[in-house]
């Protein structure tokens, strides 16, 4: 098993990742919940721990305060600058 590098932090990185764990990911308006689009509280806990991975620490309670790709990349961003 090799340990490959985790793929660059980059909008279209999210939007991917997002469109992955949702149910329906055909049209996701970046401002509207994605719970509306099947994302569970497992999966929030899941994307923490894999932007951990990358660096980028965010918990539970950071991400599903407000679960949406506008928010998120905000707040990637936020702690990307901040490091």
């Amino acid at each position: 098993m090799t340990d490959a590098a985790p793929a660059p932090l980059t909008r279209a990185w999210l939007e991917a990742r997002v469109a992955e764990m949702v149910v329906d990911p055909s049209g996701i308006d970046p401002g509207e919940s994605l719970l509306f689009y099947g994302l569970d509280s497992i999966m929030v806990m899941e994307f923490s721990a894999e932007l951990g991975r990358h660096g980028v620490a965010l918990g539970f309670e950071d991400l599903a305060t407000e679960p949406t790709l506008e928010r998120w990349w905000q707040l990637i961003e936020a702690r990307r600058a901040a490091a």
